[in-house]
């Protein structure tokens, strides 16, 4: 059975961004304002757009958390800039504050189905079997988590689009010598992720290091260079401006943490600013005390599966409990000694190479996550791990394509009925699209409880 060829692709798409759509537009619609982490202080830099018509500096007052003393503008804003622009030129319209909410919020929806989209398209890279390559699509996809990160205002969404365009853009110039599709994929997922998400910028880093060892492994050095300088020069003219744009405004400072370090000093609260700072690494503690004697490590995994709201909306307990023996049978299925359709048709080397890039990918914003928390500022959210998500699905599809087969291949010698063998495939892979659109659609009923019975 395959999905992703002729109409049937065409069918599959539909359906999958429909639902997708339909998804978020319920969480858009029905979540307050401000519900979304930290939502008002993000909104306050696209009214700004939308008033005064051009980027606001950092430490512009009334742009200022209270509290923290400083802004989410010492950062990059592209999502931000593009919902402040979009309301700036309707602002003759005068549209009310909600249905302006609502515009900005389906910002992030619209980035959120390009995500998705090409979710699908990679899954057809990274796995041979079209029922494994759904798997893992919808996986990603209708992660409860994953759909609530596109629905209200952040930068998040950009950035792990941003991801997916690299990681695709990758592997799919691992397969046509990097033509000007995949240098296209590639060159914007690099561009959007400096103008989104500090967080993810590890990818950045192993999509450059992916793109020098294919050249490498094929000895094509003049092609690497001719083709990783236009990779430099799209980079450079469409985000290398706002790096500037920090260096003239703070005295060099490109990334502007210092400077928003020190706003934060001579703005904040200090009494705030003390409790925030007074981290487990100040009072002594170490990494694994906090992970494991505090509830970072249940928070974390929790809201990285479904946790909406100020993170004070759980799903129900029975979904977090289904995605964590699923995530055990996975790794179980890791050790069988059954063949994949990971990477089937490519180079062992090209794979390896590919391999070890995206691993180390996953493994920078978990430790920047990690890290930020234990000697910053304590934030035991799921969404900081979610730059993760893709490696990670891969890695458990990797699992449960193995279990399958070796479970396929019992019913095979039991029955020596192929067809019922192949039957029994198809119908353990339809129990966990089933699963994946179940958990999706009750954490939606638990959201939706939640509000109207605390409207």
């Amino acid at each position: 059975m395959d999905f992703f060829k002729g109409r049937s692709c065409r069918i599959t798409y539909i359906l999958i961004l429909a639902c997708t759509f339909i998804c978020m537009s319920i969480f858009v619609f029905v979540q307050p304002f401000g519900d979304g982490p930290d939502e008002i202080n993000r909104y306050k830099v696209v009214s700004y757009i939308e008033n005064h018509g051009h980027i606001p500096r950092g430490e512009d007052p009334e742009i200022i958390i209270d509290g923290y003393g400083a802004s989410y503008a010492f950062q990059p804003i592209l999502t931000y800039m593009i919902e402040g622009y979009i309301l700036h030129a309707l602002s003759p319209l005068h549209p009310d504050p909600g249905l302006k909410l609502i515009i900005a919020r389906y910002v992030n929806v619209i980035i959120g189905l390009i995500a998705a989209y090409f979710t699908l398209k990679l899954s057809k890279e990274l796995f041979k079997d079209p029922m494994c390559a759904l798997m893992f699509a919808l996986g990603v996809i209708f992660l409860p988590q994953n759909i609530f990160v596109y629905t209200y205002v952040n930068t998040d969404g950009m950035g792990l689009l941003s991801v997916i365009l690299m990681i695709y853009g990758t592997i799919k110039g691992y397969r046509t010598d990097f033509d000007r599709r995949s240098l296209i994929s590639l060159c914007t997922g690099i561009i959007l992720c400096l103008m989104s998400y500090y967080n993810c910028y590890g990818y950045i880093l192993t999509a450059f290091i992916a793109f020098v060892v294919y050249f490498i492994i094929h000895g094509s050095y003049k092609e690497m260079l001719s083709k990783g300088l236009l990779i430099v020069l799209f980079t450079a003219l469409f985000a290398g401006w706002w790096f500037i744009r920090n260096m003239i405004l703070y005295n060099g400072d490109i990334f502007a943490l210092t400077a928003r370090r020190e706003c934060a000093d001579a703005t904040g609260n200090i009494l705030w600013l003390e409790n925030m700072r007074n981290t487990y690494k100040v009072q002594g503690y170490s990494l694994k005390e906090m992970v494991f004697g505090t509830d970072y490590y249940t928070l974390v995994w929790k809201s990285f599966i479904a946790m909406f709201g100020p993170m004070a909306i759980p799903t129900h307990h029975y979904v977090y409990m289904s995605y964590k023996y699923l995530t055990c049978i996975c790794i179980l299925g890791l050790f069988i000694p059954k063949r994949t359709s990971l990477l089937q048709d490519r180079d062992k080397k090209d794979s390896l190479s590919f391999l070890l890039t995206l691993f180390t990918g996953m493994l920078i914003p978990a430790a920047l996550a990690l890290y930020y928390s234990y000697s910053w500022d304590f934030q035991p959210q799921g969404r900081y791990y979610l730059p993760c998500l893709i490696p990670l699905a891969m890695i458990l599809c990797v699992g449960m394509e193995k279990l399958i087969t070796l479970i396929k291949g019992c019913i095979y010698r039991l029955t020596q009925n192929k067809k019922t063998s192949e039957i029994s495939k198809v119908f353990l892979y339809f129990m966990i699209y089933a699963f994946f659109f179940m958990s999706l659609v009750i954490s939606i009923y638990k959201m939706i409880s939640y509000y109207s019975t605390n409207s």
